[in-house]
């Protein structure tokens, strides 16, 4: 109960402080319309006081880091009286402003344990916060940025000692020999940007690798350089940039060459090696298909080479392997988006037999039996809205399917569609037609009136009460049989 208390506590806090109104008003940060702090700006470097004037530490938002690079984020960098550094992520979001004070204010305001609160300054709480030094961030980033630097060293010394030049028509060479191609292509515009691609080719002009750029600095910046090779691989480009329509002044263009130049990419005639590639891939795809097919298959509706038989339009009984799909497997997976499937679902099965398949209908009135489940092929009727048919783009109402039998007397059914098993159907054995007696409607609902005009029509036997029957219910409809079955002796 105290950890769920502490949690609300904090969530609520956390809530406060984002409502704040921060603002700075004649050199004074402002809290809800209270004064907490001063604030002094000295170029890009911000100075926070006390509303007495004492200095207490210096703010200012950097990416530079110690070693004088430019990391691709920025912190909130403070500095305490007595020299130390902290560095600290900047919050989630600020408000808009085209300087540094608001967003400076922000982050020392509204953070999850801000230094200026609204209550005020406690110096204690600041003094104690600039004891340590904490430059991770900063070190972070050079870390990387160094990293990536001696990346880039390596595959500079390699081009140079193979003598790797793009010319100005996007002809790559190696040692004064022709290796492959780049070739640019723009493949979008919008108001700000274009967006572009380079695609790298052997001298076979098959492609080996392809990259998605935009002339943006900001955008690749944001979402990131990757070059992408035929066999699946993806290597990031870092400290380059799309300067240039001319490809032998473009600083993108050989830095892409370089990286796959220096991860094992040579070019020249890699078409026996691409062939095994992609053949590797389409195995591998084909693989991931029917993993997918089979998983797909064992959680379908579907009954997939199950020992059975089958009841044929003429009454032979006839055994074998039984496969019938109520549903599509390929639209299950995703594999037929906007493709018209033509397949009649739920309207045959196929019957295997010492390797011989056999086709055997609804329309015509089979039985077939697997496990401890049986179906029979009819047609419905009055089941608009239920949404039960084949699912084709062919299909048209009351076309013949396999209803599953869920009871039976004396050759009269209780039946569902597998599909949609929440709608039931009664078949008696005089009828081909199976008749729905729910509520549903093609448009809408059926009223009580309605459905007990069909099921007087359908039964023809004036002596059923359909007033004392729930229509709905397996029992109910169980319970129809039962007494239709009665009357029929008598």
């Amino acid at each position: 109960m105290k950890i769920k208390l502490i949690l609300v506590a904090t969530m609520f806090a956390g809530i406060s402080v984002f409502s704040q109104e921060v603002k700075v008003k004649k050199g004074e940060i402002q809290i809800d319309g209270k004064s907490v702090a001063k604030i002094d700006r000295e170029k890009y470097i911000y100075t926070i006081s006390d509303l007495s004037g004492k200095a207490l530490f210096t703010a200012t938002i950097t990416n530079k880091t110690p070693l004088n690079n430019d990391a691709s984020k920025s912190w909130l960098q403070l500095t305490g009286t007595n020299g130390v550094v902290r560095e600290l992520e900047l919050i989630d979001k600020t408000s808009f402003s085209l300087g540094l004070e608001k967003p400076i204010t922000e982050n020392l305001t509204k953070s999850t344990d801000p230094l200026l609160p609204a209550s005020g300054i406690d110096e204690a709480k600041i003094n104690s916060f600039f004891q340590t030094e904490d430059k991770s961030i900063s070190k972070a980033e050079d870390a990387a940025i160094e990293e990536t630097k001696e990346i880039i060293r390596a595959e500079d010394a390699l081009a140079a000692e193979n003598k790797i030049l793009i010319d100005r028509v996007g002809i790559i060479s190696a040692n004064n020999e022709k290796i492959g191609y780049i070739v640019r292509k723009v493949t979008g515009k919008d108001g700000i940007q274009t967006y572009l691609s380079y695609t790298v080719l052997d001298i076979n002009k098959i492609p080996i690798a392809k990259i998605d750029f935009s002339n943006y600095d900001g955008a690749n910046a944001k979402y990131g350089l990757i070059v992408k090779t035929y066999d699946g691989k993806s290597f990031p480009i870092k400290m380059a940039n799309y300067t240039s329509e001319r490809l032998e002044e473009d600083k993108l263009a050989p830095r892409v060459i370089k990286k796959l130049y220096a991860n094992g990419y040579t070019l020249g005639d890699m078409k026996s090696i691409t062939e095994i590639a992609y053949q590797e891939n389409a195995d591998a795809a084909n693989q991931q298909n029917k993993e997918m097919e089979d998983h797909a298959k064992a959680n379908s509706k579907n009954i997939y080479d199950t020992a059975g038989y089958v009841i044929d339009k003429n009454g032979n009984k006839k055994e074998g392997t039984i496969t019938m799909e109520f549903e599509s497997i390929s639209e299950k997976i995703g594999k037929e988006k906007n493709i018209s499937d033509v397949t009649s679902y739920g309207t045959f099965v196929l019957l295997t037999t010492n390797g011989k398949t056999e086709t055997h209908k609804a329309k015509d009135g089979v039985k077939f039996c697997v496990v401890e489940r049986c179906f029979v092929g009819a047609d419905g009727l009055e089941d608009g809205g239920t949404g039960n048919s084949s699912g084709s783009q062919l299909s048209v109402l009351g076309e013949s399917l396999f209803f599953e039998i869920l009871a039976e007397n004396e050759g009269n059914y209780v039946l569902n569609y597998v599909k949609n098993p929440q709608y039931l159907y009664l078949k008696l054995a005089n009828q081909s037609k199976a008749i729905y007696l729910g509520n549903k409607a093609g448009f809408g609902t059926k009223k009580p009136e309605k459905i007990k005009k069909i099921f007087d029509e359908y039964m023809k036997c004036p002596t059923l009460d359909f007033s004392k029957y729930d229509t709905t219910t397996k029992e109910g409809l169980v319970q129809v049989l039962a007494d239709y079955s009665a009357q029929r002796k008598k």
